[in-house]
């Protein structure tokens, strides 16, 4: 099934409106923001240790990032080859609705009735688990709060920490329903259990599914970075492992992976590196004591491919560590599912729109208050906010946005070229704005605009334009 069919994102004023005024979504949100803007901050400092330094590191993973980019084709063309030469299966998916028809033939083929997961957000964007399920298998999320917003029967909220958005005693109630087990709210308790439970499926399921953070061409290797062992169990327990990734995942050599490893787990969760690395490469052989009989990697296209050589190409850089999210203040009053689709925050302002279809995400490109936060932390250089501007004037110049905006845009130009005639209207309007407040000094209703101040009130203006206050304090 098409993305644009499954995504949401054209409601994100609605949903964003419900979630400003959830208390306990804001009080997650507001617990979990400063923990990761810290951690990165601390993460990052630490480069100095290695001598190291942030800017050169950005460059060079910006440099690897884009050759692969120039030459993708080729690259992809190496890690087939290498893959196919250590056993695996190469397959390649054009779409969400081709990545679960090639995994339910692969489970089909191999008599799988259980699929453990660990987090891949591409079996995110085709909708995986709905697909399994209604073939007869049983998705299993393994990752902790991928397993959470399962048991929820949500989404992921984010792409690094699915369940940020859940409060503790909301997990608490939702184990003790599902597990059948006294509440508990002591956290180590509560994973204890969680692993305890996730244990059995672990040991049943006949087939493993897992994204790739990157795809080494060199090797022909998938590596897996996570901070659960459940990525290292999805992968070596069960007789088949499924890797599905973008195209775009793949980068030439073990250096370069090296190189990019600097930045993505201090980007993601602050860590020099994340608890567990893995390497994944072909099937079991004899003598190894580990392993997948069968190794399937599913190169997914949905729409990737026609970024190159756009003016979103450099969109395909991103290495999902989530940083932009983490220090957006617009994700952060609103939280993941706000935007509606796979991907939140200004990453997903960009990708939702070019993956699912412009028409689809009128207001995403719009859900940002252009501070550059997100492209200042970014890894690898994207320019979110251009980006979103970008889109913006791709939706005027297919007429996309509503008539009164575009008839108010085209007035206000028309009346910002007459310099006499604008000032006259920009002192009316200060004074019309100070007339509207109350005596506390707020405005609570903006007049012909409401929409700003249903959530908030805003301060009064002094009445007087800039110039007539620059003009009086010289005279002063």
């Amino acid at each position: 099934m098409s993305a644009a069919k499954h995504s949401q994102a054209m409601h994100f004023q609605a949903r964003a409106g419900e979630k400003v005024r959830n208390p306990a979504l804001q009080r997650a949100l507001q617990k979990a923001k400063p923990l990761f803007v810290g951690k990165r901050a601390k993460g990052i400092g630490a480069l100095a240790d290695d001598q190291l330094e942030f800017e050169q590191l950005r460059s060079a993973c910006v440099d690897i990032r884009n050759r692969v980019l120039s030459d993708l084709d080729v690259w992809l063309d190496i890690f087939e080859t290498q893959a196919k030469a250590t056993g695996a299966e190469v397959l390649w998916a054009k779409d969400g609705e081709e990545i679960c028809d090639l995994v339910i033939d692969v489970a089909r083929r191999h008599g799988v009735t259980k699929a453990a997961k660990s987090k891949s957000m591409l079996s995110e964007e085709a909708h995986l688990n709905e697909a399994l399920a209604a073939a007869g298998i049983q998705p299993v999320e393994t990752d902790l709060g991928e397993y959470i917003v399962q048991l929820a029967g949500e989404t992921p909220s984010h792409i690094i920490a699915p369940a940020v958005h859940k409060t503790l005693d909301e997990i608490a109630d939702l184990f003790t329903k599902t597990h059948g087990r006294p509440r508990q709210t002591d956290i180590p308790a509560m994973t204890r259990e969680a692993r305890e439970v996730l244990r059995q499926h672990f040991l049943s399921a006949e087939m493993g599914i897992s994204g790739a953070n990157f795809l080494i061409a060199e090797t022909g290797s998938a590596a897996l970075v996570t901070n659960e062992g459940n990525g290292r169990m999805v992968t070596t327990l069960p007789k088949v492992h499924v890797v599905i990734t973008g195209i775009e995942k793949v980068v030439p050599t073990l250096e370069d992976f090296a190189t990019l490893m600097r930045l993505l787990p201090r980007s993601a969760t602050g860590q020099t590196i994340s608890n567990y690395v893995s390497l994944l490469t072909g099937t079991r052989q004899p003598g190894d004591a580990e392993g997948p009989e069968k190794t399937v990697f599913i190169l997914v296209d949905n729409g990737r491919a026609k970024l190159l050589g756009s003016a979103y190409e450099e969109m395909l850089r991103c290495i999902r560590c989530g940083a932009c999210m983490n220090h957006c203040p617009v994700y952060f009053s609103l939280g993941g599912h706000a935007y509606g689709w796979v991907y939140p925050g200004p990453m997903g302002s960009v990708l939702t729109p070019l993956f699912t279809g412009l028409e689809n995400a009128l207001d995403l490109p719009h859900a940002s208050t252009g501070c550059n936060q997100c492209g200042s932390v970014c890894p690898v250089k994207i320019p979110l906010p251009k980006l979103m501007h970008q889109l913006r004037e791709d939706q005027v110049s297919g007429g996309l946005r509503p008539w009164s905006e575009s008839f108010g845009l085209k007035a206000w130009a028309w009346v910002a070229g007459k310099p006499a005639l604008y000032h006259w209207v920009v002192r009316r309007a200060a004074r019309y704005l100070k007339w509207l407040a109350d005596d506390s000094g707020r405005i609570r209703v903006l007049g012909l605009a409401p929409g700003w101040t249903v959530g908030r009130d805003l301060p009064t203006p002094p009445g007087k334009t800039f110039q007539e206050l620059y003009a009086a304090r010289k005279r002063a």
